[in-house]
């Protein structure tokens, strides 16, 4: 009797030392993610801002400029973009920009007809990696300075949706645009206060891109509707500019 006590307590005391020891590996592992996620495990290690993809509807594209342009200024009368966006020598007229692939082939099923010959272009938008040689205040900084190309083309392409489909009227669509920018400059003030004293050459490039978007929304804010541009068709513009900020800017740097 005693001897099958004596066993049922080794087990009890074996199964609560798996228990213990599981737990401890989940505490650690979690503590581990945590280093990583924050950067401060190995200074090899890297935070990056994923890149992603857009799928543009173009509704023209030659490889003469100024066939570009006029096309250009047709588009822009109708609440169109009118981007012109360069691949090697051709020139693609661009209407809009979406993140969703479904949506721009729901955009190009209702412009068949249309007197167009419209195409979807797929634009890879690069990643922007940090360096996690900076502190946690740097990294945070610098992570809502890199995804502000992304979070700006969001907010603009919602209040563009919210204008077209009259879901807003035009002054609640430009007090969105004047919060946004409120947005933008606290990340521009922010970056400012931590690296102008320090800037290396990809810290720079990011600073004038950053400086470029908040240009962007400042020309919405000040943007007179006119005969030649709609003020749907300037936010669609300046959202696709946007994107292009971010691939040029990816392209020209290997990390910040």
């Amino acid at each position: 009797m005693s001897k099958n006590k004596t066993k049922k307590g080794g087990k009890i005391i074996a199964i609560l030392s798996i228990i213990t020891c599981f737990g401890l590996c989940v505490a650690l592992a979690d503590l581990f993610s945590t280093f990583i996620t924050v950067g401060t495990f190995s200074n090899n290690t890297i935070t990056k801002n994923s890149g992603f993809s857009v799928y543009a509807v173009s509704l023209y594209e030659t490889t003469v400029k100024s066939t570009a342009n006029e096309q250009s200024t047709k588009l822009q009368k109708s609440n169109g973009a009118g981007y012109i966006w360069q691949e090697n020598e051709t020139y693609y007229v661009l209407a809009s920009a979406y993140i969703e692939e479904n949506d721009a082939q729901k955009v190009l099923e209702n412009l068949k007809n249309s007197g167009y010959n419209p195409s979807i272009i797929k634009i890879e938008i690069p990643q922007l990696k940090i360096n996690s040689g900076y502190n946690n205040d740097e990294i945070t900084v610098l992570t809502s300075a890199t995804s502000l190309f992304k979070t700006t083309y969001d907010a603009l392409y919602d209040i563009s949706v919210s204008l077209d489909t009259e879901v807003t009227t035009e002054t609640q669509c430009r007090l969105n645009i004047a919060n946004l920018q409120s947005e933008v400059s606290k990340v521009k003030a922010d970056f400012e206060t931590l690296f102008n004293s320090k800037l290396t050459t990809s810290l720079l490039k990011l600073k004038l891109s950053i400086n470029s978007v908040s240009t962007l929304i400042q020309q919405l804010i000040d943007f007179n509707e006119n005969n030649n541009q709609t003020l749907s068709s300037k936010i669609k513009y300046n959202y696709i500019e946007v994107l292009y900020l971010q691939k040029t800017l990816g392209n020209s740097i290997q990390k910040i």
